[in-house]
């Protein structure tokens, strides 16, 4: 008892101070979202300050709960009833199963009107996307295996297919091993892909999987006010990994140190370990919340990967770090990623994270659920140290956080990103070269470069000579 009263509500827990006429339909709504989730507890006797009040009828609670959700509710919930005594004052534990025939509902309103999940701490109306979820669950089966009539088997890029395993597993695939992998699917003697096969390797990108993408941002600063670079990537869920970690890599800021032998170069983020968080949010989001996508946001003191939909029912964010993930969202999906190594075991994504990035010191990872979604955050540490304060020592150089001091001219220079290495290697092949030149090399709008070139500028690494028209770019040395 004392472990819950030290706890917030959640999803998983909810405090009430009686049971009555008035809260009794809120109530039911709770007991359908706990078994629609993960479980949880309803504790009776607590009022909104936490204080204990105690139930001053607990068999007669437990009676009437027992069976107003038998009556009301569909299917059937067996709840289980715990008595506690605390402070002299009994109280009382509705302790709500995980469901197994989802989605319940109430049955005088429905299953469209009477179903119910949690948020957080709240508990809401169920979305039509979010029911037919449920309802997946409850049969045991993936979205991703399903039959999309929309499409026709030519619609997969089979020449692709073959390309990839080749290169990944070295082996020569055939059409019968598009069934085996359920990339294609027969229904009423004719062929059509699956949602994962039109996931994972459509011939084009289709507008009618225009929601299932990736979306990312670099923005100044902490908060999202202010662009600095963006992109959006379709098509083929490989190939969007792969570009959001190119993404990334071309916005973050990548270091150098010259030891004794060699110039070593190390990002300020664990690539390794960002590359699993995509890779997971990919594998495991929910590809029916059609009106979500993933997305990656790189800030001055963290990068956040977020994906549409929660963990899976029976796991919280506790479980982190202390146990494997064994349940996937998307069967094919996981199964193609596993047999092409993109996922080199179920189930240890996380723990990975949390591996990769104790190799660097100054990187934190914080898991979250909020809003129906899943989010990793990257913290980096360094920001929040001081400016100035020394972190290494090598080659006739100190290093200072985010800045070289080289001795004699004492002239700072700041470290780059990726992207604004490019533009100064673009600029140094051809000072001549425009905005509109870099926009198009660097496959990025105008714009971006603009602000790239303004961060350049004002760490004196860049300057105009001349006008805008006929003038050239001088790379201060």
């Amino acid at each position: 008892m004392k472990e819950l009263l030290s706890k917030q509500e959640s999803k998983t827990l909810e405090f009430k101070r009686e049971f009555n006429n008035s809260n009794k339909e809120k109530i039911l709504q709770t007991i359908i979202a706990f078994a629609n989730g993960s479980g949880g507890n309803l504790v009776f006797g607590i009022d909104d300050n936490k204080q204990i009040i105690g139930v001053a009828n607990p068999f007669e609670l437990e009676e009437k709960l027992s069976n107003i959700t038998y009556d009301t509710i569909y299917p059937t919930i067996r709840i289980d009833t715990v008595f506690i005594t605390e402070q002299d004052k009994t109280l009382v534990i509705i302790k709500v199963p995980i469901g197994i025939e989802t989605p319940y509902y109430l049955k005088n309103k429905g299953m469209e009107n009477g179903t119910y999940i949690r948020v957080g701490s709240t508990t809401r109306l169920a979305s039509k996307e979010i029911i037919k979820s449920l309802q997946f669950r409850g049969e045991n089966i993936s979205y991703d295996s399903q039959i999309d009539y929309r499409f026709s088997k030519d619609e997969v890029d089979f020449p692709r297919i073959k390309k990839v395993f080749k290169e990944k597993k070295d082996i020569q695939i055939k059409e019968d091993h598009l069934f085996m992998f359920n990339i294609l699917a027969k229904s009423d003697e004719k062929i059509y892909p699956t949602v994962a096969g039109m996931l994972l390797f459509p011939k084009t990108e289709y507008i009618e999987y225009d929601y299932a993408s990736i979306k990312c941002a670099h923005f100044k600063g902490n908060s999202k006010d202010i662009f600095i670079d963006k992109a959006e990537f379709k098509g083929s869920i490989i190939d969007q990994i792969e570009s959001a970690i190119k993404f990334l890599k071309s916005n973050i800021k990548l270091s150098a140190t010259i030891g004794d032998v060699y110039r070593e170069e190390k990002y300020e983020y664990p690539i390794p370990a960002l590359r699993e968080a995509i890779v997971n949010a990919v594998t495991h989001r929910n590809y029916l919340l059609k009106g979500q996508d993933i997305k990656v946001a790189v800030f001055d003191n963290r990068i956040e990967i977020s994906s549409p939909g929660e963990l899976p029912a029976g796991y919280s964010i506790d479980d982190i770090g202390k146990m494997d993930f064994s349940k996937l969202r998307n069967v094919t999906i996981g199964r193609i990623f596993s047999e092409l190594k993109i996922i080199e075991q179920w189930g240890r994504g996380f723990s990975n994270i949390i591996e990769l990035c104790k190799q660097y010191e100054n990187v934190v990872p914080e898991f979250k659920e909020e809003l129906l979604q899943f989010k990793v955050i990257f913290w980096n540490r360094i920001i929040e140290k001081k400016v100035g304060e020394k972190v290494v020592r090598k080659g006739g150089q100190e290093r200072w956080l985010g800045k070289v001091v080289r001795k004699g001219s004492q002239k700072r220079w700041s470290e780059l990103t990726q992207r604004q290495a490019e533009i100064l290697q673009l600029i140094k092949e051809n000072q001549k070269i425009t905005r509109k030149m870099l926009s198009e090399k660097l496959n990025i709008n105008p714009s971006a470069v603009q602000k790239h070139i303004n961060k350049l500028k004002q760490k004196g690494l860049l300057k105009r000579v001349g006008p805008t028209k006929g003038g050239y770019w001088k790379i201060v040395e």
